[in-house]
């Protein structure tokens, strides 16, 4: 860490708990992801420190904000990404905090997005803000992307600024969804959701013998969609010395067992709809599936496991599927600079170890890993994310916001050296 950049992160680095709760007072619940209040204060912030960020709105309610800093020296480019939509708040009976009061308590922030990730955005902006201030030593650009249109995976926040801005793809991501302070996030497992149909005759209920029931036979498919075992996973070895070498924290913040389900195959039925009446044999039945699979595997793998299952039944009704998302398991390895360059920012902040591994769930991250950019996730521990009296610490705040503005600087600077 510089003098300079030391001496700002001490000054300003604490500013990140307050934009937090601001973010947060401003509800952008998604759906329906009417994101303008809380885009029209990240503009104001952004201009009000002197920063260059124009509003991009392809969509009329589901604004981004993109910022630029330019350094004064040639270099790479550096972006900062996370979304600014967030879960519903779901049965406010359930809350014993306002949701969207931003609320300090016991050194935690309360509120609907505080963990997802409105306290990751915040750290990102806290480190926008301070670099800003250093353009004289700073090498390269920096870009902040504040998008909406996450939580529903729509087209409206970073896929749209990407096709629409490719220069936003830059040479290094720093995403600041919750991973918690000893974890970098290098990576995601895999994704592959589907809807199948399946339609029949039907008939009358008292009849069952005279046609296929669709419900039946849909069930008969989501009993045969046994998860790939570990021989057919073919999970590179140095992943899975990775994913070991952190297991005690990773499962410290997970969960026992969270590490053998990040190394595993696993299936979520996510929806089922069938039938019409309790006495008709039912002539229709949809269900959605959620895949997730580790590195080693990819979705055109998933994809021709999940066509074996429904040829098996295919004599017996009309059976098909759409795909509703595909993403492979991209990762971005433990030798790579940024990855390197985070862990002894982090070591050098926190004082603590920080394991490379990946996430269970997905992030727009991929985007970028899919695109051959290095990207890291690094933020605040979650707590009830996605539930009643979501929160985070207060106190992670400030070192994640250093931990991001050193991580940016010390890569932009050592890829200027190289």
């Amino acid at each position: 860490m510089t003098t300079s950049l030391d001496s700002l992160c001490s000054r300003y680095a604490d500013m990140s708990i307050d934009i937090c709760r601001e973010l947060i007072r401003r509800s952008s619940e998604d759906p329906p992801g009417d994101t303008r209040q809380i885009a029209s204060y990240i503009y104001s912030l952004l201009l009000s420190h002197g920063i260059n960020c124009k509003i991009v709105s392809p969509h009329p309610q589901k604004p981004s904000i993109i910022a630029n800093i330019i350094g004064e020296k040639p270099g790479k480019h550096v972006v900062f990404n996370g979304h600014i939509d967030t879960f519903p708040v779901g049965d406010l009976k359930q809350w014993t905090v306002d949701p969207f009061g931003g609320e300090l308590i016991d050194g935690k922030i309360f509120g609907r997005g505080s963990a997802d990730m409105k306290g990751g955005v915040a750290a990102s902006l806290t480190a926008a803000i301070i670099l800003n201030q250093m353009k004289e030593d700073l090498y390269g650009k920096i870009s902040v992307t504040c998008v909406s249109d996450e939580e529903v995976d729509g087209p409206w926040g970073s896929h749209y600024i990407l096709n629409r801005f490719p220069d936003l793809y830059g040479d290094a991501l720093i995403n600041g969804e919750p991973s918690s302070m000893e974890h970098i996030r290098i990576g995601e497992k895999g994704i592959f959701q589907a809807r199948i149909y399946v339609n029949t005759s039907g008939g009358h209920g008292a009849y069952t013998g005279l046609t296929h029931n669709a419900i039946k036979i849909m069930t008969n498919i989501l009993a045969n969609l046994v998860p790939l075992d570990e021989e057919n996973l073919n999970v590179p070895p140095s992943i899975k010395l990775m994913m070991e070498q952190s297991r005690n924290s990773y499962e410290k913040i997970l969960g026992a067992g969270a590490t053998d389900q990040a190394l595993m195959h696993t299936i979520n039925y996510g929806t089922i709809h069938g039938g019409i009446m309790v006495n008709m044999v039912p002539e229709y039945c949809t269900a959605e599936i959620d895949c997730r699979f580790p590195p080693g595997v990819t979705s055109v793998i998933i994809e021709e496991w999940l066509n074996a299952v429904i040829r098996k039944f295919q004599s017996e009704a009309d059976i098909r599927y759409t795909v509703i998302k595909r993403t492979d398991p991209y990762i971005t390895t433990p030798q790579n600079l940024l990855v390197r360059i985070a862990q002894k920012c982090i070591s050098d902040i926190t004082g603590q170890t920080a394991f490379p591994n990946y996430s269970l769930g997905g992030t727009e991250a991929v985007l970028w890993r899919s695109h051959g950019v290095p990207a890291i996730t690094y933020g605040p521990s979650h707590h009830n994310m996605g539930g009643a009296d979501e929160y985070i610490f207060a106190d992670e705040l400030p070192q994640i916001a250093s931990v991001h503005a050193n991580i940016a600087y010390n890569y932009l600077l050592n890829t200027a050296l190289l």
